[in-house]
């Protein structure tokens, strides 16, 4: 019996180690703010169901609008392709999965692993920099 609880509770373990997945509602119908500490500039960002949009850009106080819409969907894989058909179906995962297509350049794949994603708070990981955004929301 020792055995079946010993493995039991490395099988749990094991599932909560896994990630959690997160609510797109989390995300919706807020404008979420990242600012680098000690900087004076920040940019600010919204989300729908189907775009994450670079909304505009802060600096010393002073605003310029930025309106670059990106495609994007909730996976709880890290993904390798852009799925189409995902976006605005996929309202939960661990993962953001973008479409990205600076310009003259070619569209290429971005993942973010979301570390905390609350009602004021997103935390993101950029799967193939490392790089940690840190968002806020009122």
């Amino acid at each position: 019996m020792k055995i079946i609880c010993i493995c039991l509770f490395i099988f749990m373990g094991n599932i909560g180690m896994a990630g959690q997945s997160y609510n797109q509602s989390l995300l919706l119908q807020k404008e979420w703010k990242n600012q680098i500490q000690g900087k004076t500039f920040a940019t600010i960002y919204l989300f729908t169901s189907t775009e994450w949009i670079v909304k505009e850009f802060v600096n010393n106080g002073v605003k310029t609008d930025i309106g670059l819409e990106r495609s994007y969907y909730l996976s709880d894989e890290i993904a390798d392709q852009f799925q189409q058909d995902c976006i605005g179906k996929n309202k939960s995962g661990k993962y953001i999965i973008m479409l990205t297509k600076p310009k003259f350049e070619e569209e290429y794949l971005e993942v973010y692993e979301i570390l905390k994603l609350t009602k004021t708070t997103l935390k993101t990981k950029h799967m193939r920099s490392g790089t940690i955004l840190e968002y806020t929301t009122n």
